[in-house]
C-alpha cells in the first residue's frame, strides 16, 4: 500500500503549488489569492473513492482560514464510488463560506449533488468558471503606463498594459502578472 504523500513548493508569499501523489492519481493544480478569496482548481482523475475523498477534505480543511472558490474538473474521473460523492456533498457544509463548482463530469458516472448547499454541476470548465466569479469584487485595473515584466519561466522582456493572465510569445507558457505587476508562473481562474 501505498502512502500518501503531499508535496509542498512555495513559489511567493502569494502562491503555492500542490501535488497530491494519492493511489488514484489526483492532484490539486494550482491555489492562487485572489483579494481575500483563494482559488483552487481540483483536476480528480483515477477513483472517486472514500480515500481519496478524505484526503481532498483534510487538505482543504489544512487550508481553511480564508474562503475560497473551488473547481472541481472530474474530466479523468474513472469512477467515483458512493462514499467518495457523499464526501464532496459534504463539502458546501464543512466551508459555507466558499465555492463549488463541478464541472465535466465523464458519462456514466453518477456525482449526485444535494442538499441546500449543493454544489453545482457543470458540463464545461468555462460555464464553472463563470459561476464561481459571479459577483465577484476582483476587477482588472489598467497600469497608468506601460510596465516591462518578464516572463516567469524564460525571463523573456514583455510589455503589458493591464493585469491579467499573459501567454509568452516565446516559450508559450502562461502566466499572471498582479496589479503590484509581480508575475505569477500559473494562470488565474477567470
Amino acid at each position: 500500500m501505498k502512502w500518501l504523500i503531499p508535496i509542498f513548493k512555495r513559489i511567493e508569499k502569494c502562491v503555492a503549488e500542490i501535488l497530491f501523489l494519492p493511489h488514484s492519481n489526483s492532484r490539486i493544480n494550482r491555489f492562487l489569492y485572489w483579494d481575500n478569496l483563494k482559488e483552487i482548481i481540483i483536476n480528480l482523475q483515477g477513483d472517486l473513492d472514500f480515500k481519496l475523498g478524505e484526503v481532498i477534505l483534510s487538505k482543504l480543511e489544512e487550508l481553511s482560514e480564508a474562503p475560497r472558490r473551488v473547481l472541481l474538473d472530474a474530466s479523468g474521473l474513472e469512477s467515483a464510488t458512493l462514499e467518495g460523492t457523499s464526501i464532496l456533498n459534504q463539502l458546501p457544509e464543512r466551508f459555507p463560506n466558499s465555492k463549488f463548482a463541478i464541472c465535466s463530469v465523464p458519462t456514466g458516472i453518477e456525482i449526485s449533488v444535494k442538499g441546500e448547499n449543493k454544489i453545482s454541476v457543470f458540463s464545461d470548465r468555462d460555464s464553472a468558471k463563470l459561476h464561481l466569479t459571479a459577483n465577484s469584487k476582483g476587477k482588472v485595473s489598467s497600469f497608468v503606463e506601460n510596465v516591462l515584466v518578464h516572463c516567469p519561466v524564460c525571463f523573456h522582456l514583455l510589455k503589458i498594459r493591464i493585469s491579467g493572465n499573459y501567454g509568452c510569445p516565446v516559450c508559450h507558457s502562461k502566466f499572471f502578472v498582479t496589479k503590484d505587476w509581480r508575475t505569477s508562473a500559473f494562470e488565474r481562474l477567470l
